[in-house]
């Protein structure tokens, strides 16, 4: 990282990604705590995966190693807009009426 603006934006991104990532229930600290550990566990490793894939081929193209800012920043924007997809789904799947026999 070479400036200060390239460090507060790399913050802001973290932040971003962590509201995103938190799953929140009002007067229910435990169950917020386990929902947001639970999700970790299951989106963590499609992000992960995407920026792996990414990465490898950044990195064959510039026959270089990536810095690992740029690589973090990956990342986190793979993470936030995965985030973003999955709560729209999470949002449309728990308010699907419930169809009584």
């Amino acid at each position: 990282m070479r400036t200060l603006q390239e460090k507060i934006a790399l913050v802001a991104m973290t932040a971003v990604y962590l509201l995103c990532v938190a799953r929140y229930f009002p007067g229910r600290v435990r169950e917020s705590l386990v929902a947001t550990g639970s999700h970790l566990l299951v989106a963590g490793p499609v992000t992960v995966g995407g920026t792996i894939l990414v990465v490898s081929v950044l990195q064959r193209m510039s026959d270089g190693r990536l810095p690992w800012d740029r690589v973090f920043r990956i990342f986190l924007t793979f993470g936030i807009i995965f985030e973003f997809f999955f709560g729209i789904y999470h949002y449309l799947a728990i308010n699907q009426p419930v169809a009584v026999p």
